[in-house]
């Protein structure tokens, strides 16, 4: 659901106040590779990690960004006197921004009829979500589904994410956590009672090189996992195949080692690279940082299964 989108459905509501509230960047109806069933998924803003693979750059900041498309501009330039700081111009008759001066106000959005701008990231509550999830009941109800929260990192506001699980739980609605972990303890442990389960990603196991690639340690993320699975909530390990940063087979043996340790290990979903967020990050007008790396073949995504598999655990390739 775009900006515009929700402003029309909602009639352009006021900004609710942030306690109740938290930036989505997108909710997508009927997916099938974020839980079991099919699910409502809710992207939101703001993460503590950093991955230089991160495929949606766009959910890493807490705050609303624009995004630039100038393959839609039809150069009507509708644009350009509505912009109140003038950061907008058409040189060479190709839409550009100066993100210095922007102020990220949207109202360039609002008279962009091809779509080439977009604020990336609206404000939504709690009631908000529960209405538009609800929508989907029918669907969960035959297809054993429900809602999966990710980002960006859906617990980056722990009051917030367990307000909005103890409303979906009290709706009776199946709820997922896409999460990198990287959450303190205390404000992780209190949302337990109302997930049914973790998406949970393993990105590296050594720390220095899981700080080198994400700018954070992986020592809260693993025992975060640890405490879960005593816990007993069903996690689904995630491990993003990044050719030549995590893939050794070093790596994949010990991300398996550990994973065999969790008690409460449903699977191994095995997430090889895309370079799908490209255009992401040109819509940002920032560097994609691994550009050029090449795509796993069918027969290395295999073998990396087997090895999984040889560890006794459940393993998924996830397109």
């Amino acid at each position: 659901m775009s900006f515009a989108d929700w402003k029309i459905k909602t009639g352009g509501a006021q900004t609710p106040a942030h306690g109740d509230s938290r930036l989505v960047l997108s909710i997508t109806r009927m997916t099938i590779h974020n839980g079991p069933g099919m699910r409502t998924l809710i992207l939101f803003k703001g993460c503590p990690l950093h991955c230089i693979w991160c495929s949606t750059p766009e959910s890493q900041k807490t705050k609303p960004e624009l995004g630039v498309y100038p393959m839609k501009c039809i150069r009507c330039g509708d644009c350009i006197p509505v912009c109140p700081t003038k950061a907008i111009s058409l040189p060479d008759g190709k839409l550009t921004v100066n993100r210095s001066l922007c102020n990220v106000c949207g109202k360039c959005v609002d008279v962009c009829n091809a779509k080439a701008l977009e604020i990336m990231g609206h404000r939504m509550t709690i009631t908000q979500l529960v209405t538009e999830v609800k929508k989907d009941e029918i669907v969960y109800k035959y297809s054993h589904g429900g809602v999966t929260i990710s980002g960006g990192e859906p617990l980056f506001d722990t009051e917030f994410a367990l307000n909005l699980l103890k409303a979906f739980k009290a709706e009776g609605i199946n709820t997922g956590v896409d999460t990198c972990g990287e959450v303190p303890w205390k404000g992780l442990e209190p949302t337990l009672l109302y997930v049914d389960f973790f998406l949970w990603d393993i990105k590296h196991m050594d720390p220095e090189q899981h700080k080198k690639l994400t700018g954070v340690s992986n020592k809260l993320i693993l025992s975060n996992a640890k405490a879960v699975a005593a816990r007993n909530v069903p996690l689904y390990i995630r491990i993003p195949l990044i050719p030549g940063y995590n893939d050794s087979e070093e790596n994949i043996r010990a991300t398996c080692e550990f994973s065999r340790g969790l008690a409460s290990v449903v699977q191994v979903d095995i997430m090889p690279l895309h370079h799908l967020g490209k255009a992401r990050y040109d819509s940002l007008d920032r560097m994609y940082p691994i550009a050029g790396l090449a795509l796993y073949s069918d027969e290395a995504i295999l073998g990396i299964k087997h090895i999984v598999e040889s560890y006794g655990l459940k393993c998924v390739i996830q397109a």
